[in-house]
């Protein structure tokens, strides 16, 4: 018994200086010992007597039933810190209570990352070609979870790239986000059916441009079957 009130009470009291910011020879003046003597107490090699410990309590505003007893449900540092909120004004409180809200579900996060930071995406199991044409609308859509970011709440689905003909823009194997739609502007990239093939290019005013200059372009005529699939809002993370 005795040796767990020793415990309580040395834990206590280093609990008690980190709370209040104190140092242990500002606990020896207070207590009117010397340095070595808290060192000790620090240490749990012996403990302060009643007096002593009834000083140290009413010096820095902490009972005696706390600093001896090993079952505090509340530590002292949280005592400390209900003590200073209902010292605030209903201002303050407002305030504290925002940025424990806050706090509180950034430190909560993780245990519902998925929901949160992740969002479900169709997407085809062939690609859009970077270089040579590659079937697109033939192939089955695979769900896949990829991280959530505006431009993938704006996609309607991902597309696998093949080829290196947009480098360095997108290279052989991203998955772009693509958000279905009857046309892009000129400048903007798309994936592009030409001629039942599959493309990611930047559309010019007659042709398909490839970012990568060791690439011809796709001229587009008025012989060419050519439709725009969507356009390509950016890079998709997949989560694996």
């Amino acid at each position: 018994m005795a040796e767990d009130i020793r415990n309580a009470l040395t834990r206590n009291l280093n609990e008690l200086l980190k709370v209040k910011g104190i140092k242990a020879v500002d606990l020896a003046d207070t207590a009117g010992v010397s340095k070595s003597a808290v060192s000790h107490w620090l240490a749990g090699d012996n403990s302060p007597n009643i007096e002593v410990l009834a000083k140290i309590c009413l010096a820095y505003d902490v009972r005696l039933s706390e600093m001896l007893n090993e079952k505090i449900k509340v530590s002292l540092g949280d005592k400390e810190l209900l003590k200073k909120y209902h010292s605030l004004d209903d201002y303050g409180k407002e305030a504290v209570s925002s940025i424990l809200d806050i706090e509180y579900k950034r430190c909560n996060f993780e245990n519902s990352i998925i929901d949160h930071l992740t969002i479900e995406l169709p997407m085809p199991d062939l690609p859009a070609s970077a270089g040579t044409g590659t079937w697109l609308e033939d192939g089955y859509n695979t769900p896949v979870t990829v991280r959530r970011t505006k431009e993938a709440e704006r996609a309607n689905v991902v597309i696998r790239v093949s080829g290196d003909s947009m480098e360095p823009m997108f290279s052989d194997s991203d998955c772009v986000l693509v958000r279905i739609q009857p046309d892009v502007e000129p400048g903007e990239i798309g994936i592009f059916i030409v001629d039942n093939e599959g493309y990611i290019k930047k559309k010019g005013s007659h042709e398909l441009i490839s970012v990568n200059p060791e690439y011809d372009n796709i001229p587009i005529s008025e012989y060419t079957e050519c439709r725009c699939f969507g356009k390509v809002l950016g890079k998709a993370e997949i989560i694996e």
